[in-house]
């Protein structure tokens, strides 16, 4: 951990990060990693770098929310954010079912997912001292 201070501004970076790289790989407006590359094989070694960099955010994003929430905190964390959505539907008047409401509720919970995930040590380590370590075996 460095010695500067960590504030929210850190969090909601990791959470800005966070929904780019979700809503760039897929969104439902059409202008996506996903809808770009079924638009044919132009560009297609261009289309294929930048797969495999979003494939490696994703994978170490992934990598790090289990490792430091488990799937306990993951799970806490979806359940949250179903929560808040439907509270949210309620306030509302909108329908959760809607399978638009349902994609844009499915790909919010996976950024969140990320930004709990990259920022929960650095939170629990500001608020309650505790430093979180990955041991490494040589």
């Amino acid at each position: 951990m460095s010695a500067a201070r960590f504030n929210w501004q850190g969090v909601v970076a990791r959470g800005l990060f966070s929904l780019f790289v979700v809503f760039a790989i897929y969104n439902p407006s059409g202008y996506s990693y996903l809808h770009w590359v079924l638009q044919g094989f132009a560009w297609f070694w261009a289309k294929l770098a930048i797969g495999a960099l979003l494939a490696m955010i994703v994978l170490m994003l992934w990598r790090t929310t289990r490792g430091v929430l488990k799937p306990r905190g993951m799970v806490l964390v979806a359940l949250f954010c179903l929560g808040g959505g439907v509270t949210l539907a309620r306030l509302t008047d909108t329908s959760i079912l809607h399978p638009g409401s349902l994609l844009i509720g499915a790909l919010l919970t996976l950024a969140a997912l990320f930004t709990a995930g990259l920022s929960y040590s650095h939170v629990d380590h500001r608020l309650g001292g505790i430093s979180h370590t990955e041991e490494v075996a040589k």
